[in-house]
């Protein structure tokens, strides 16, 4: 089934209820590892650890049925929302200059309007779902869109697919297996000088990343999920509701799991999915990810909507009977609220998840 967001004009589809096994098996994820001899510090530093378990952790959980955004929210919503609103530009004057980003003048540039938006900030990312009637996906709601109740790997199954998704190795002509590799190929190795420019040839010095990563999602059909979402494995990685907190699994819920009601001890929003400049082993949907809320100095973090069944003024698409909202499955509100959201000083996370 299928319907409209009529605020945005945004293609939804359902994502039905049901179970799935969140989180990953370490023995199992270190056979795929091995198989495309894949960075063994990257797993170690970014999906599980001795003392956290990180995405290591299976256990059952079960959702209501909810509605997904197909693809992730373009530039041109983007910039309708903030002519409506007056919110900013989703750039940061430190990262993206006059040649260096999709907008200009706080307008986007020609022809760039169908491409997911990107250096989107948690805190943008919250202020464009209220403006659409939406909210951001928790984590088990994304990774159950993602891998569905099979628990694939990736949207098109448990096997990486060269070509299938928007990421660093499509862009690269090349499958990377090691992370500074990758780092020496996207940035020289190293971070943007004061100017903007980078010390030693690269991609990023080479090519505007708003402009030429992503793509508008259709060009990869192999990137869409068992629902029928579009374009998790790459294009830009998306801010779900959950504060990060690499323990969690360990006491979430079965139902309905919202993610922690604090910060572990840093605040730092999660992300999922992978990105235009991503790694190959960061586009499994199991992959958590995390960034201060409040920051924009990125070029590949952008935002997909959900939307709740029994939402008022949802279009539907085929004229079929909405569906109804599962009363067995109590639904707990969410633990954030619109833009209330403190600044807190946030440690910089491991700086493997791309963008420049």
């Amino acid at each position: 089934m299928r319907a409209v967001n009529p605020i945005d004009g945004a293609a939804l589809v359902l994502v039905p209820a049901g179970c799935f096994v969140m989180g990953s098996d370490r023995e199992a994820l270190l056979g795929l590892w091995r198989r495309y001899e894949w960075d063994q510090r990257w797993f170690d530093a970014q999906v599980g650890g001795d003392d956290w378990v990180g995405e290591l952790h299976p256990h059952e959980v079960e959702l209501n049925a909810f509605w997904m955004y197909e693809r992730p929210v373009t530039i041109a919503q983007y910039h309708r929302f903030m002519r409506e609103t007056s919110h900013p530009a989703p750039v940061d004057p430190h990262v993206h200059g006059p040649g260096n980003s999709a907008w200009r003048d706080g307008s986007p540039l020609p022809m760039t309007e169908e491409l997911p938006v990107s250096s989107v900030s948690w805190e943008d990312a919250a202020a464009y779902c209220c403006w659409a009637a939406a909210r951001l996906p928790t984590e088990a709601e994304w990774e159950y869109a993602a891998r569905g109740r099979d628990g694939l790997a990736f949207p098109w199954g448990n096997e990486w697919e060269p070509g299938a998704c928007r990421c660093a190795d499509e862009l690269a002509g090349r499958h990377f297996t090691d992370n500074d590799e990758w780092r020496e190929w996207l940035n020289g190795g190293g971070s943007r000088q004061p100017d903007g420019s980078f010390a030693r040839p690269c991609w990023l010095a080479e090519h505007v990343i708003q402009v030429e990563g992503p793509t508008p999602p259709d060009r990869y059909p192999r990137d869409r999920s068992w629902c029928g979402v579009l374009g998790m494995a790459g294009q830009v990685r998306e801010w779900c509701s959950d504060w990060y907190d690499p323990d969690y699994y360990l006491r979430s819920p079965r139902l309905n799991p919202q993610g922690p009601v604090h910060p572990a001890g840093f605040a730092q929003r999660s992300l999922r999915g992978g990105a235009c400049t991503g790694l190959a082993y960061t586009s499994r949907g199991a992959q958590r990810l995390f960034y201060p809320p409040d920051r924009r100095d990125t070029n590949d973090h952008g935002v997909r909507c959900v939307v709740d069944i029994g939402q008022p003024g949802i279009a539907f698409v085929n004229h079929r009977t909405p569906p109804q909202t599962d009363h067995r499955i109590p639904r707990p509100p969410l633990q954030i609220g619109c833009l209330q959201q403190s600044r807190a000083a946030a440690i910089r996370p491991f700086t493997g998840t791309g963008g420049g």
